[in-house]
């Protein structure tokens, strides 16, 4: 086979192997034969790093960073299936009703699955995900997910771009401080909250372009219905505490996953009694300390960060403190003020608290060298070719 389409058929063949032998544990294993599940879920992580190395001989460098972690994620969305929610066949389809689907229709549901990490439509939807506000045909919603991932990849693009490199004393060591605030001036306040509020946009527009790629895909092929792709976002009302900002306004794709083994953790490793403080306490951490791990590893994996760079670790494992910081002041000064300036201050607290949290994580990434193409789909890029092209052609 010629070289130029021996890796794109080493990807597809990969992705075969990937997404079938999912399908075939979930249609023909037990819920009961946990150790078959477990050799499944092994034997998954091996097509997983398979796949992985394939798509790398295909893909940009900027393109390997979002596949990465990307792929890692629904792995572990998978194995939450295998091994928690032990997922069959005779659970498949619609959760309200009845007998078990015959093999080829449970096939494509469990196949339907894998594109699915907030499972929308089936017995384990995430809770808090926002509806679609009215049906829209299967190629209508395809054409404008497509449209969407393509404006916030060159929304990326741009704002990367056009601003110059910040000058190197804002970005020494030591600016992104969680404590030592008296060695920081009103400039690198400034610039600190602009790296924050500029990471998070950065952030939240590649979170947008993937997702609304891998709809308008999997909706085009017929492996999901436009309802299995509700908005990415949740709305910013809810943003005005640290809890609401990551239970309704982030993006839930991980949350079945930290939680699941959040609570096998508690329960099942460390056998902390159901209802008591500590495990009340210990729900609210794992699900961040295992995000963070996952966030820890790719970067290691797939942005080139040296070891010894914990700021993202370190970002995550803070979230929980500042939840359980402003529970405690709700439950003491709620009665203080009216509800909207409580929510007037909340927004400020949030602000002020990812300011604080977040430096570490974004001024680790800010001082990481960007790989020459910047977007997820560098559509300036394309278009300066493609004039260049037409150019040397006139």
């Amino acid at each position: 086979m010629d070289a130029t389409l021996r890796a794109p058929a080493t990807v597809l063949l990969a992705a075969g192997l990937y997404t079938n032998f999912f399908a075939c544990v979930v249609v023909y294993t037990r819920r009961d034969a946990t150790v078959i599940r477990l050799g499944a879920a092994i034997t998954l992580a091996i097509l997983t790093e398979f796949l992985h190395d394939s798509g790398n001989h295909i893909l940009s460098p900027l393109q390997q960073r979002v596949f990465g972690p990307m792929l890692w994620h629904n792995y572990l969305s998978l194995v939450e299936l295998i091994l928690f929610s032990r997922a069959d066949r005779s659970e498949l389809g619609d959760p309200s009703n009845s007998p078990p689907r015959p093999v080829p229709g449970a096939w494509l549901q469990a196949l339907a699955l894998i594109f699915n990490p907030r499972r929308v439509g089936t017995k384990w939807e995430v809770k808090g995900i926002p509806k679609r506000s009215k049906a829209q045909g299967r190629f209508s919603f395809a054409f404008r997910s497509v449209l969407k991932a393509l404006l916030a990849s060159t929304i990326i693009d741009v704002i990367l771009r056009l601003p110059p490199k910040p000058e190197p004393h804002l970005l020494e060591p030591g600016k992104e401080t969680l404590y030592a605030f008296w060695t920081l001036s009103a400039e690198d306040v400034i610039f600190r909250f602009m790296v924050t509020l500029m990471f998070t946009i950065i952030t939240c527009l590649t979170v947008i372009c993937m997702y609304y790629c891998a709809a308008a895909l999997t909706v085009t092929i017929g492996s999901n219905k436009p309802e299995s792709w509700p908005p990415i976002f949740g709305s910013l009302r809810h943003a005005y505490t640290i809890r609401g900002l990551w239970g309704r306004t982030w993006h839930q794709v991980l949350r079945r996953v930290v939680v699941a083994f959040g609570d096998f953790t508690s329960d099942n490793i460390l056998c902390i009694p159901r209802g008591s403080l500590i495990s009340r306490l210990s729900r609210l951490f794992f699900p961040f300390f295992m995000s963070g791990t996952l966030h820890y590893i790719m970067e290691l994996k797939d942005d080139g960060l040296a070891l010894g760079r914990f700021g993202v670790l370190i970002f995550f494992l803070l979230q929980p403190l500042g939840i359980l910081f402003e529970e405690v002041v709700q439950y003491t000064c709620s009665e203080l003020f009216s509800r909207t300036i409580q929510r007037t201050i909340g927004y400020i607290w949030v602000g002020a608290w990812f300011w604080w949290s977040m430096a570490g994580f974004c001024f680790e990434q800010s001082r990481t060298d960007p790989p020459p193409d910047l977007a997820p789909i560098p559509v300036v890029h394309l278009i300066k070719q493609s004039l260049l092209f037409f150019n040397r052609n006139l």
